[in-house]
């Protein structure tokens, strides 16, 4: 049995090289030779949108159910990479803090579990497909600016809704179906760095997001009764223009 968990090595993989896009993009902007818009961060209020890719997975919990089980060998789960896009409403609430909303965002999402019997025959695959409509709230807080950068950190908490739940769908042994509730709450925590160009600021941003509340949805079948819980688990990798 895999145990619950993030796949680092795949996770870096993933991230390697927008991670180091990101460290350019810093170095190209402090050897800018003026410092960019000096009063944006006076403003009480600014608008922007984000473009975010994702590595989306699950911490998964198995049951009692699937040690009495004398067929199930084993569950795995095959993460991959999503993408998404929102708008972004920020407020100002002091020198270093900002009380900022993404939402609404659209995000897509997969996930996979693999389950493996003794019986090769009967290994299944069940795909969870997920396009979710996102509230995120988030507490921004900021460092000194220097020149034409600033570090910051968030969290925040996330509503979402998932527009294409399976959990209305037929199942049977031969046809597997793990759904997840449509109703998620999750927490957020990230940090990113807020970089001045002449006519925008260009904020890259690495955050994490794991659900609060269990969303397996239970039925008869081995395929849940293997599982006490599934709480979805999101890397994502956002670039904000405001």
């Amino acid at each position: 049995m895999q145990r619950p968990g993030t796949n680092i090595r795949n996770l870096f993989s993933l991230y390697g090289r927008k991670v180091a896009f990101l460290f350019v993009l810093l170095s190209a902007a402090h050897t800018l030779q003026a410092q960019n818009r000096p009063q944006r961060d006076n403003r009480i209020i600014h608008f922007g949108f984000t473009l975010n890719t994702t590595y989306n997975a699950l911490q998964m919990n198995t049951s009692q159910g699937f040690f009495a089980n004398d067929t199930l060998t084993n569950i795995t789960q095959q993460p991959f990479a999503g993408f998404g896009l929102g708008a972004i409403v920020d407020l100002r609430m002091g020198k270093y803090f900002n009380l900022r909303s993404l939402g609404p965002t659209i995000a897509f999402a997969q996930r996979n579990l693999n389950y493996t019997f003794k019986n090769p025959l009967s290994n299944r695959s069940a795909s969870i497909e997920s396009v979710y409509v996102e509230f995120p709230l988030e507490l921004k807080f900021k460092s000194e600016r220097h020149w034409n950068t600033r570090f910051y950190a968030i969290a925040g908490f996330k509503y979402s809704y998932d527009l294409t739940s399976n959990i209305d769908a037929p199942r049977s042994i031969n046809d597997p179906v793990v759904a997840l509730k449509r109703n998620m709450y999750s927490y957020e925590v990230g940090i990113g760095f807020d970089l001045y160009f002449p006519w925008f600021n260009l904020s890259p941003e690495l955050k994490f997001s794991q659900s609060v509340n269990n969303m397996l949805v239970a039925d008869n079948l081995v395929y849940t009764k293997a599982l006490s819980s599934l709480f979805p688990r999101v890397f994502t990798l956002s670039f904000h223009f405001e």
